[in-house]
């Protein structure tokens, strides 16, 4: 008996160090230098110290306001991305030798970091202060966004903030990009894009850039459109829309059913409209959904596990695809259904973000997995329309 209990007991405390070891090794960190006034960076600090991303400067310190040079950002973005060191890595820059402590990390990121236009190719700046649309630039590379298809409006630095000109062209569209994805944000009109990037800071950039990995963006974009209250587009101009678009005449036709329900509902149909372009390919239906199912949002049924045609709702007339996708979107809003409800609709108004959706924005990440669907849907379908 006594042994049984010697066994148990030795049993019990492995399984409480095994399990309790990452705890323990992901424990916060209390920095007697992030006060209130940090607040805004306390998560990404706290989480990138439990990842062990970065680390403070030792005391109980962590110095949230000094600057970060390249070659520390270095090491932060290799860490965060877990990029495979190569410690037999031949030396690139003439400034960064083999026996310095940031020559792996430097090596294994190299190809992220922008190349500088004063200064040689073969040179680094290790010591260099980190600029802030450097810093925009660097994540945006470590993200694989390029301007080709993550760009969505091109004129958005011009348009929000004053010091715009003072972005390099060489990195214009991956600062575009970084600002239309809330990594970058600027204040009272200014971006500051030659700013050296503190420590807190830098700790918010990498965190911001690993929510977007895993599909967890932060919902904070340069533009904030309701999606209740009055149309702000005239049927005729969304059906001359439209038909500029190159839209199949069901599309078009359409158009009425959206601004009947927009009436009944309160919803802008404009909105909705926008996003039957998007998901139906102006009516086109190019993807799994098939015309005959009436599916004008890709709504899925009650109980799909997959991408199907036959995991989409199938709606018996036009009139009833349109009204789904009115009372799809109420679940989101919190407004009441008009009519029976499709099955999907009672599945939405379990998720936790049931009404509490107010703008086209917020549909990233719920509606549909990318952090930039409600955006995109502005930029590219809505603002259109609106002829903006």
């Amino acid at each position: 008996m006594f042994k049984k209990i010697i066994f148990l007991v030795a049993v019990t405390t492995l399984f409480l160090l095994t399990n309790t070891a990452g705890v323990l090794s992901k424990t916060i960190v209390e920095f007697s230098d992030v006060t209130e006034e940090h607040a805004w960076a306390k998560e990404a600090i706290d989480t990138l110290v439990a990842e062990e991303i970065i680390e403070g400067v030792g005391n109980d310190l962590f110095a949230p306001d000094e600057a970060v040079s390249k070659e520390q950002f270095a090491k932060m973005l290799s860490l965060a991305l877990s990029v495979e060191i190569d410690f037999d890595a031949a030396q690139t820059y003439v400034d960064v030798p083999r026996d310095r402590w940031p020559f792996v990390y430097i090596e294994a990121v190299k190809s992220y970091f922008p190349l500088e236009e004063d200064r040689p190719i073969n040179e680094f700046a290790p010591q260099r202060p980190f600029r802030r649309q450097e810093v925009a630039a660097t994540v945006v590379n470590g993200l694989g966004l390029s301007a080709n298809s993550n760009l969505f409006n091109k004129t958005v630095l011009e348009s929000q903030f004053t010091d715009h000109n003072e972005v390099r062209a060489a990195l214009w569209d991956s600062v575009a990009i970084a600002v239309e994805r809330g990594i970058l944000r600027g204040a009272d009109g200014m971006l500051r894009p030659n700013a050296p990037v503190t420590r807190a800071e830098a700790a918010v950039f990498i965190h911001r850039m690993l929510l977007i990995r895993e599909g967890k963006g932060e919902i904070s974009f340069v533009t904030n459109t309701p999606i209740v209250g009055a149309s702000q587009v005239t049927l005729e101009r969304a059906k001359a829309w439209a038909t500029q678009q190159g839209a199949h005449q069901r599309f078009i036709d359409i158009a009425d059913i959206y601004w009947k329900y927009g009436e009944i509902t309160g919803i802008r149909p404009e909105v909705l409209y926008a996003q039957a372009a998007k998901e139906t390919g102006y009516g086109k239906y190019t993807g799994r959904v098939v015309p005959e199912q009436n599916n004008w949002a890709g709504i899925k049924t009650a109980t799909a596990n997959g991408d199907e045609t036959y995991d989409h709702e199938t709606f018996a007339t036009p009139d009833d695809g349109v009204r789904a996708h009115f009372n799809h979107m109420s679940a989101y809003l919190g407004l009441d259904p008009v009519g029976e409800p499709h099955g999907r609709y009672f599945t939405a108004c379990r998720t936790a973000w049931a009404g509490t959706v107010k703008t086209v924005e917020e549909l990233g990440n719920k509606w549909a997995p990318e952090h930039t669907y409600g955006y995109s849907l502005v930029t590219k379908f809505l603002n259109p329309m609106m002829g903006q």
